[in-house]
């Protein structure tokens, strides 16, 4: 009887659900509330970017907190969450930015626009540790670790953007659009024997500054080769 009596009252139950959700007045504002938050956010760079150069790095970031009473720490109450996570940080220039080209005798000098970090860095998530110590007496280690993950994307792109990580990748950023002009330069036909020769790379963000690569002279060693 109590079998019978729990399948009476599961169908009960399911058929006034049925009636429910099948008779109920449309929610519209509700309808497009949800289709407009389920539609995804597009950004679009016009002209797109150059990506120039990336370098992968392992960082590590520390949240810790310690419970206080009457401005005295509470002994036993510390916890301390680490995270290690390793990161790709890419770089570079945006194509429908200002350039400069001059050529000067057998040599074209480029004047690039800035180089810039590419946001967000792209975290590895496979190979990220957090490591969570608490007192004996701490009970925020979730609440901790949950901070430091929302902060890691503001410190990660901070990172990215530090100067000293930008002359990091500049060499080699300065190379790629040496190469890129010389792929342009060689469609045109200018490239080569008793036409432009040697590429110098100048980025905007070094002002005046001296420093340049040189692409070698590949005519010059071709040109050896069937001597």
């Amino acid at each position: 009887m109590k079998r019978l009596f729990f399948l009476l009252m599961a169908a009960l139950l399911g058929g006034a659900a049925y009636l429910y959700f099948s008779f109920r007045p449309l929610n519209r504002e509700e309808i497009e509330q949800k289709f407009i938050a389920g539609i995804p956010t597009i950004f679009r760079t016009p002209g797109g970017n150059l990506e120039l150069a990336s370098f992968k790095a392992t960082e590590t970031l520390r949240s810790s907190s310690t419970a206080v009473f009457l401005e005295w720490k509470i002994p036993g109450t510390t916890t301390i969450v680490d995270l290690r996570v390793p990161v790709t940080y890419r770089y570079h220039v945006q194509v429908f930015d200002r350039w400069n080209i001059n050529v000067d005798g057998n040599t074209c000098i480029i004047y690039a626009p800035e180089l810039r970090p590419t946001l967000p860095p792209a975290i590895h998530t496979d190979e990220m540790d957090i490591l969570t110590i608490e007192g004996p007496l701490a009970w925020d280690g979730d609440e901790e670790q949950a901070k430091l993950l929302k902060s890691l994307t503001p410190q990660l792109e901070a990172n990215a953007a530090n100067p000293k990580n930008i002359h990091l990748v500049r060499e080699e950023a300065r190379k790629t659009v040496a190469e890129f002009i010389r792929a342009w330069l060689l469609q045109r036909g200018d490239w080569g024997d008793r036409k432009i020769e040697n590429i110098k790379v100048i980025f905007r963000e070094e002002g005046n500054s001296k420093s340049e690569w040189v692409m070698p002279s590949i005519a010059r060693k071709e040109r050896g080769l069937h001597e």
